[in-house]
């Protein structure tokens, strides 16, 4: 059993999503999530692997893996991407409604083309605030939209930019990042530090 993810089977998890026909067809309710991962990663459903683990993680640790995900393409995020992704940091070490709104203007700022953008919507759709203007009635986000945020930062993350010669590509990629949830999901600690900004010359 995972430390975060107690669960005794996977029926509750996977009710928080829909799940595609491939997995549908892999995954049994019963199963416990240790096997529900290794299943799906055994046949290769790397993307509903990383679906499944975004929605069974508690938030913290889910938005956290996913920021760190970016961290493998670090050299791809241009300033203002690397700017966004600070955003959700800022708000893991201080979960504040300055730092989520703020993380979601600069999500508005980048466009949702980029995966940077996606992590920021994941911390403005934590379910900690409203999702509508100030000056409008407080709208909470459904819940574990979230989790579809966090998976979104990742799938985009494995295709986009597209992989150069000599570079890791989406495979090895999707499997150091499943790794990393499996870590998490075990107990490990968060390590929470801001990415470095490139000098303008």
């Amino acid at each position: 059993m995972f430390k975060k993810i107690p669960n005794t089977n996977i029926a509750s998890i996977i009710e928080r999503y829909e799940i595609t026909e491939d997995a549908h067809a892999i995954l049994d309710p019963k199963m416990s999530p240790k096997q529900a991962i290794e299943s799906l990663v055994g046949v290769k459903l790397y993307n509903d692997a990383i679906q499944f683990i975004a929605h069974a993680l508690p938030m913290i640790d889910g938005i956290y893996w996913a920021s760190e995900s970016l961290a493998l393409r670090l050299d791809e995020w241009d300033n203002a991407q690397r700017h966004t992704i600070n955003s959700a940091r800022q708000w893991l070490q201080q979960p504040n409604e300055t730092n989520r709104i703020r993380a979601n203007q600069l999500a508005e700022r980048i466009g949702l083309e980029a995966a940077p953008a996606w992590i920021a919507k994941a911390v403005y759709w934590s379910g900690t605030g409203s999702i509508v203007a100030p000056e409008l009635p407080a709208v909470m986000p459904p819940a574990f939209l979230y989790g579809h945020a966090i998976a979104a930062v990742i799938s985009i993350a494995a295709a986009v930019p597209a992989w150069k010669k000599g570079d890791i590509g989406y495979e090895k990629f999707y499997l150091k990042v499943i790794e990393h949830g499996v870590s998490l999901a075990n107990g490990s600690p968060l390590q929470i530090k801001l990415l470095p900004i490139t000098e303008v010359k």
